[in-house]
């Protein structure tokens, strides 16, 4: 199936369990359990209840902190816009600890766990099941266990990675009570018990497309994945409190404040032993129809199989390379659908009935990271960011630097476009019905990379990396932009270089801001981006462009005109890869790639009159000088403003706006602190009901207030 239909019903009638600001349960009869767990189709309700909070309880964190507070990823609004922009940049300033979408989130995400703990209880308890585990086979009962046992500990997980040390609760709640007087337990028992418990369900869930199972929902293939992804923030650095007993041995980085201390497990090794198991297992033993997808049968013209696997989400279909996709379904009063609304190219179209609708564009990329981190022939560069924006009113619009939403904000996630979509939805903002993609294959792959590196295994860290990395270069190019790039590399360089990759591969996924909290690169990376900010603003100022260490070049001015595409000879405004050579007249309107409008919209105005259609008018923009500089004094500059292009601000905005691009990065993490050696204060405080309910068990710790 497309989608999965996220109704409660008997869900919710059995699972009647509200979270204010920390943790309520009502108490269900024994007959309602008997009711509900009588089949696996009644049972299959109340997961499909867990999906149904699992796709909305934790978006608000991930579009506050996640998907914009990296070396790569940044929000668009100025930085006093917004009180996110605080715990995103590492606290310049203090917050509420009752800030909403943590309270919220924390109380989703338990709301989860209860609901899992009652799933398992009940399950466990059903004789099919028992005989299954006892025969060591899958059916229905041990898939369904399996799914409430993932919910279970990817909840704990991002409990973990955003607050720190919480309550660990493995057992069914059913009633207030039962949970006051709870008090803190350390992160890493919560990751030895929740991988251990996967452990055990993994083994009697189905493999992706086994069992009727596909990416929308949990499988063994997914858990296996998990279980690495959790070994590695297990293993890895993390913000700890002093004034808490782990009862482990911890190597320390840098120096304390606030009370607490940037640090690792002693014995993370044998977390990476794990990983490397798990890993394994994802994407060869249990991998079931899940693949990396290295070929685009597109053909020429499109020869491009990274951005294959996005044109699935766009297309509604689930990708054979996800793990999980998060199921939305399509339309007004189905729920928020984030992609692209937040999470993809921008839209300045009005809420309802436009080309496309309002997409707002909160997933922001750095200019420096667009301009310097990407090889100029990498083929996820273009996929990944876009430097035009639908207008909403089917054509094409200059990204702007200058702080704001939609078209303004800097440049933007591409990696989802209503434009591309094969069915566009504009009947209505944030409706349009692309599932949240929470893990892909090249990011498993990519995670085994990292482990056989860290546990000193080249050869093998090196063959993974090359499948990932192969992939985003042309045929003509993988001699020296990937067999001979990898052979050279060892050693941190090789760490640093797979992290890199990640960092390339799932740019705008909400992946890098814990990759380098985990690696305990959070505090060098922020330096090194703030750094590299300055550096460009610098050149821009004194030059009026800045030149990248591979070339590209930003300049404070580049040249656009709009055109129509048949002008050029083009039947289609929406482009995809561009193989033109420079002096191609075409090219202004092919480079970037995978840009432009959809050629599906007949615009029409408020009184419904057809304004243009198909390629008629002129709504696409040619480009010059995005990555070269133009002199605005000069014979060129004359010669294109001639020919009706017109100079338009480009990088003299980010000065107009230096604080937000420079002085405001991570504005909570000086270098001063750095220096120094002080830790990254990453996470959220504890609310102040999780505190009182505590009866004096929980306090706030990282410097964080107590109410």
């Amino acid at each position: 199936m497309k989608k999965l239909i996220y109704s409660l019903f008997i869900a919710l009638m059995f699972l009647n369990i509200s979270c204010e600001d920390y943790l309520d349960v009502d108490s269900p009869s024994s007959a309602d359990a008997d009711l509900v767990f009588s089949t696996t189709d009644e049972a299959y309700k109340v997961v499909v209840g867990c999906y149904d909070i699992w796709r909305g309880c934790n978006v608000g964190l991930f579009y506050d902190l996640q998907v914009v507070g990296s070396d790569s990823e940044c929000h668009p609004e100025a930085y006093d816009a917004q009180t996110r922009h605080i715990p995103e940049g590492l606290y310049a300033a203090e917050i509420s600890i009752d800030y909403s979408n943590g309270v919220s989130t924390y109380a989703n995400l338990y709301k989860v766990i209860n609901r899992a703990n009652i799933i398992m209880e009940n399950i466990a308890l059903k004789s099919d099941y028992q005989q299954a585990v006892d025969a060591g086979t899958t059916n229905e009962w041990t898939q369904l266990y399996g799914e409430a046992s993932v919910f279970r500990a990817e909840a704990y997980l991002e409990l973990i990675r955003n607050f720190g040390d919480v309550p660990y609760f493995t057992e069914a709640l059913y009633s207030a009570e039962a949970a006051e007087g709870a008090s803190l337990t350390s992160r890493d028992a919560i990751f030895d018990g929740e991988i251990a418990s996967l452990q055990e369900t993994e083994k009697l869930m189905y493999r992706l497309g086994e069992g009727g199972i596909t990416a929308e929902r949990f499988s063994r293939t997914y858990a296996d994945a998990l279980i690495g992804k959790m070994a590695l923030h297990a293993g890895g650095y993390s913000l700890r409190r002093t004034d808490f007993d782990y009862g482990i041995s911890l190597d320390k980085m840098g120096s304390e404040m606030w009370d607490a201390t940037y640090a690792r497990p002693a014995e993370y090794t044998k977390y990476y032993q794990i990983a490397k198991t798990y890993l394994n297992y994802a994407i060869y033993d249990n991998a079931g129809s899940a693949y990396l997808i290295t070929y685009d049968e597109r053909g020429e013209g499109f020869d491009n199989p990274f951005q294959r696997n996005f044109q699935y989400n766009m297309d509604l279909v689930v990708s054979p390379e996800s793990l999980f996709e998060v199921g939305t379904t399509r339309g007004k009063g189905n729920g928020n659908s984030e992609h692209p609304y937040a999470f993809g190219r921008p839209s300045g179209g009005g809420n309802s009935n436009a080309y496309p609708c309002k997409d707002y564009g909160q997933s922001r990329m750095y200019a420096s990271f667009y301009y310097g981190d990407y090889d100029p022939d990498d083929m996820r560069r273009d996929v990944s960011i876009c430097v035009t924006a639908n207008s909403g009113a089917c054509s094409e619009k200059l990204m702007d630097f200058t702080p704001g939403s939609r078209n303004k904000g800097g440049l933007a996630n591409n990696k989802w476009d209503e434009s591309r979509m094969a069915d566009p939805y504009t009947a209505y903002k944030r409706s349009s019905g692309i599932n949240w993609v929470r893990m892909r294959m090249s990011d498993v792959i990519l995670m085994l990379s990292e482990t056989y590196a860290e546990l000193g295994e080249e050869a093998l860290a090196k063959e993974e990396l090359t499948k990932v990395r192969s992939r985003a270069f042309a045929p003509a190019d993988q001699t020296t932009k990937v067999t001979n790039y990898i052979a050279a590399l060892s050693g941190e360089e090789l760490k640093e270089a797979i992290q890199q990759e990640r960092k390339l591969e799932l740019a705008g996924e909400g992946v890098r801001r814990f990759d380098l909290i985990r690696t305990g690169k959070l505090p060098e990376k922020i330096k090194e981006v703030r750094d590299a900010q300055k550096a460009m603003v610098a050149g821009l100022t004194s030059n009026g462009y800045y030149t990248f260490a591979n070339g590209n070049q930003i300049s404070n001015y580049i040249y656009v005109k709009a055109v129509n595409v048949a002008d050029y000879g083009m039947d289609a405004m929406l482009t995809t890869q561009c193989t033109v050579d420079e002096s191609d007249e075409t090219y202004p309107l092919r480079f970037p790639s995978w840009r432009g409008n959809c050629d599906l919209w007949e615009y029409t105005d408020s009184d419904g009159n057809l304004q243009m259609s198909e390629t008629e008018g002129e709504r696409s923009l040619a480009i010059q000088g995005l990555f070269r500089y133009i002199d605005p004094e000069g014979a060129e500059a004359a010669a294109l403003e001639a020919d009706g292009y017109v100079k338009t601000d480009w990088g003299s905005n980010i000065l107009t706006y230096e604080d937000q691009y420079t002085t405001d990065v991570f504005k909570g993490y000086t270098d001063s602190y750095y220096s120094s050696g002080v830790p990254p204060r990453y996470l959220l405080p504890l609310g102040s009901e999780t505190i009182i309910q505590s009866n004096g068990n929980i306090t706030n710790g990282y410097g964080f207030a107590q109410q």
